[in-house]
């Protein structure tokens, strides 16, 4: 019996099956699975400059949504309720991306992950545009080779005008085709700080979050090893961790096996709070969200009877957990089988 009904679903590997879960009440907004998930997957930093022009390139956001009472903004600042929720590649059974690619650079492998093939990529950004999440990033420079006071304005140094040490970069190129643009002993720190087991990306490539997808082949091939001869190469849970579920200090990011039905992501993804983003596009995203729960103590001064985010639906369509009728339970009906099926 499977950890999450995958009916449905195109599965090659009947070992595992990776899926992730993020608990919302858990999660506090901190930010350190976005340092952590730069540093693990070689994510260059682009500066303010790059990133006024919308081209950051970090895998992993946090959303901030808020709230509050009040008719007026001022009003509505003064007590506001936020919720933090991190977004990254929600790695989409139907994946939109996938299917828009004219040379197949992102593709699902056999266990469930959305990969992107980076030497094949011509970046023509398609993908990136029919996200419905927004999670993709495009390399518009070098970024990994350049350093940051290279990528301000909105001209940019290049081999035909630049210089190095000194000299005439193309000349210096010219002369000795392995030297770099940048000093020697920058580079050797460079190399230093870079995640050997990643790929360095260069301009004109999309990409993405992958799962960490090195540590997950890392997990795969040490059970192997362990196995020897007994063949039981599924690798147990909690063994693999990506570098966000790693450095949480809250545990709000679960990952692991679906196919396992004892692994904590199965346990967590049958929860009544669970739910998908942008479910209704039926893309069948392997990360899901457990939806952040409100109980407020009635004598404390900032209660409120509906939660702040859940009241504007309410003024629109009524009490979202009153019952409406037999068409109301027909809904719910409709949506708990809807969540089984995914």
């Amino acid at each position: 019996m499977n950890g999450v009904n995958l009916e449905g679903k195109h599965i090659q590997s009947d070992i595992h099956q990776w899926g992730m879960s993020v608990d919302l009440n858990q999660c506090v907004g901190c930010g350190a699975c976005v340092l952590a998930c730069q540093a693990e997957n070689n994510v260059p930093i682009v500066g303010k400059d790059q990133v006024k022009r919308n081209r950051e390139m970090h895998w992993l956001r946090i959303d901030r949504y808020f709230s509050g009472a009040g008719d007026t903004f001022e009003e509505m600042v003064d007590d506001p309720q936020a919720v933090h929720q991190p977004m990254m590649c929600q790695h989409c059974e139907n994946a939109p991306c996938e299917s828009v690619c004219p040379v197949n650079a992102t593709v699902h492998d056999e266990e469930g992950v959305n990969v992107m093939a980076y030497n094949r990529c011509v970046g023509t950004r398609y993908c990136s545009n029919n996200c419905a999440w927004k999670v993709r990033r495009f390399n518009f420079l070098d970024f990994n080779r350049r350093s940051l006071d290279q990528l301000v304005g909105t001209r940019y140094s290049s081999p035909m005008v630049g210089q190095t040490e000194g000299e005439w970069t193309l000349k210096r190129w010219w002369n000795n085709p392995d030297v770099g643009t940048r000093p020697q002993d920058e580079w050797d720190i460079l190399k230093l700080v870079r995640n050997p087991d990643v790929t360095v990306r260069m301009r004109g490539v999309m990409e993405k979050c992958t799962f960490c997808v090195q540590r997950i082949e890392q997990g795969k091939i040490a059970q192997k090893v362990k196995a020897g001869q007994s063949g039981d190469v599924r690798v147990p849970d909690g063994v693999i961790r990506p570098a966000c579920q790693q450095v949480c200090p809250a545990e709000a990011i679960v990952f692991g096996n679906q196919l396992d039905p004892n692994s904590k992501v199965s346990q967590l993804q049958k929860s009544e709070r669970n739910y998908e983003v942008l479910g209704f596009l039926e893309t069948r995203p392997r990360v899901t969200y457990l939806a952040r729960i409100r109980n407020p103590n009635p004598k404390m001064p900032d209660y409120h009877e509906i939660a702040l985010n859940v009241k504007p639906y309410v003024d629109r369509s009524g009490n979202p957990y009153e019952a409406h009728g037999h068409g109301a339970e027909h809904g719910a009906g409709h949506d708990a089988e809807k969540k089984g099926a995914h």
